[in-house]
């Protein structure tokens, strides 16, 4: 157990860990001390100097960063002491004297730390008078990330970052005082798989995202705090977007899944999940037709040589759904979810998973599915092929991953009934050629339960609004259900699912939407159990 010691912060006593961070010790108790350099999950360089304070005993201002909780301390922040308040106000227009007058065109304005730290700590107009130190301006460090090296306050988050987690070393300060600035070594660009997160790592404006760069302003989108669908990590994200086009993608913290890092491929690469051209309406036979006359269109999947290929992006209510299905209606049915691993770099290895499959241990939990997944996935698509699977139902754009649709629908042409795919994109393979298409929502057109790979159970807002035309995987199901006589209640949104979900589900007893947002829980053993 974690020993806890008494401290005293502001003259109030308070219960923390033992060498718990001064900093991460008075955040818990409700007390900001302002910083740029400290970051909990990188090592203490105590550049920035914001967060002095007062300690008893010791005769100067100390950095709260580099100090550590032990029993009877007693600390004064900029609350009770003048003397710290002085400091920060004098270290911030320190750090200011060579700052640019640029927010009017910085990326960063709206959400930057200089900006906030100045209006609530010094606010006041400069005193200095002499030129100000001019530096590189726009230069990339590498294919997705820009410096701008007048706005840079040395805080080296980005170097350390680099140093300590990536371990590639990229980034380095070079020369001294107000000549410092970041560089590269142009045959060692920053190119690393994580090499995005040192923009949301910078406190300020001096990193920027390259392909991001002059595309908006924060305050005209919309952000929803989400899961990256990229792979089973379950990384913690903020995405904003605006006129339907996701603009941004920042990395939220949560020290149990991603800390605050993102990977490139995951942050660049959200708008794969909104295809341009979309499946809208249901079609039965090339022709328009209701929902309800696709579920009927349905009725006969009943045999042994059906078989049912699940996309492994769907929530883990629609998991439930399918589950309940599956042991009714489908009981001959053969479920399977589409899973491969890739082999991955020692830099990948730090935050992204082997899997393209960001829920497949919620289907493993719901009792979906079973056993060697990639290997029953296999043996699924070889049944279609040699035409051992009669009728062939498919859930998701990635039910059968885009590397094995082309030559699956080549092989398969006069074998399998491909019957039916519910689906997004219009240009996937499987939209030309099942008898009922159905328009689904993409994983970020929905909320929902997501469980990662560390089964730790998640919660995803709807990023964006769906188009038209378009309905949601779970009332797709609701109508199969209707037609093979499976009594599910009446929904009318995605709330009202996962609120089912949650009665239903005894492992998440007690939990509600928002306690999965504050606190998401580890739930079961390898398998879902």
């Amino acid at each position: 157990m974690t020993e806890l010691v008494t401290i005293t912060i502001d003259g109030e006593d308070h219960k923390v860990a033992k060498g718990m961070n001064i900093v991460d010790a008075a955040a818990l108790v409700g007390v900001d001390i302002p910083h740029y350099c400290y970051h909990p999950h990188l090592s203490v360089a105590g550049n920035c100097r914001m967060c002095q304070v007062e300690l008893n005993g010791r005769p100067k201002l100390e950095i709260a960063c580099n100090t550590t909780a032990s029993e009877g301390l007693k600390v004064n922040t900029h609350h009770t002491s003048k003397a710290v308040k002085d400091a920060q106000a004098a270290t911030l227009e320190f750090i200011l004297i060579n700052h640019p007058l640029d927010c009017t065109v910085c990326d960063q304005a709206g959400h930057c730390k200089l900006q906030d730290y100045h209006y609530e700590y010094n606010a006041r107009p400069s005193r200095f008078l002499e030129e100000k130190e001019h530096k590189v301006k726009a230069q990339p460090l590498g294919p997705t990330v820009m410096l701008d090296g007048e706005r840079c306050i040395m805080c080296s988050r980005c170097v350390r970052f680099c140093d300590e987690i990536t371990k590639t070393s990229e980034i380095g300060l070079i020369n001294r005082g107000d000549k410092t600035v970041i560089a590269v070594d142009p045959k060692h660009p920053l190119s690393n798989p994580l090499s995005g997160t040192v923009v949301d790592l910078c406190p300020v404006g001096a990193l920027t995202h390259r392909e991001w760069r002059f595309n908006t302003r924060i305050w005209f989108t919309k952000q929803a705090d989400a899961i990256c669908p990229g792979c089973s990590t379950g990384c913690n994200v903020k995405v904003a977007t605006r006129d339907g086009e996701v603009v941004q993608v920042k990395a939220r913290h949560n020290a149990e899944v991603n800390k605050e890092w993102l990977c490139d491929e995951g942050r660049y690469g959200f708008m794969r999940f909104l295809p341009k051209k979309r499946i809208t309406g249901v079609q039965v036979h090339g022709k328009a037709a209701s929902l309800q006359d696709a579920a009927k269109a349905l009725k006969g999947m009943q045999g042994e040589g059906t078989y049912v290929f699940i996309a492994p992006d769907l929530t883990t209510e629609e998991y439930r759904l399918l589950k309940k299905l599956k042991d009714t209606a489908l009981k001959s049915a053969h479920f399977v979810l589409a899973y491969k691993e890739r082999s991955l770099t020692d830099v990948e290895k730090v935050l992204i998973s082997p899997d393209y499959a960001p829920n497949f241990k919620g289907a493993l939990m719901c009792g979906l599915v079973e056993g060697n997944l990639q290997k029953n996935y296999e043996d699924a698509l070889a049944a279609v092929i040699d035409g051992s699977a009669k009728q062939v139902l498919v859930f998701g754009d990635r039910g059968i991953l885009a590397s094995d649709a082309s030559v699956l629908m080549t092989a398969a042409v006069g074998r399998a009934s491909l019957t039916a795919f519910i689906g997004t994109d219009a240009t996937h393979p499987l939209a030309e050629v099942c008898s009922v298409v159905i328009g689904a929502r993409s994983i970020l057109e929905r909320s929902g339960v997501l469980v990662n790979r560390g089964l730790r159970v998640q919660y995803t807002d709807k990023v964006i609004e769906p188009p038209q035309d378009t309905v949601p995987t779970w009332k797709v199901l609701s109508e199969i259900a209707k037609v093979f006589v499976v009594a599910l209640p009446a929904w009318i949104s995605d709330r009202d699912v996962t609120l089912w979900y949650l009665a239903e589900e005894q492992k998440l007893a007690g939990m509600t939407i928002k306690s999965i947002k504050q606190n998401s829980l580890v739930i079961g053993d390898a398998h879902g159990n």
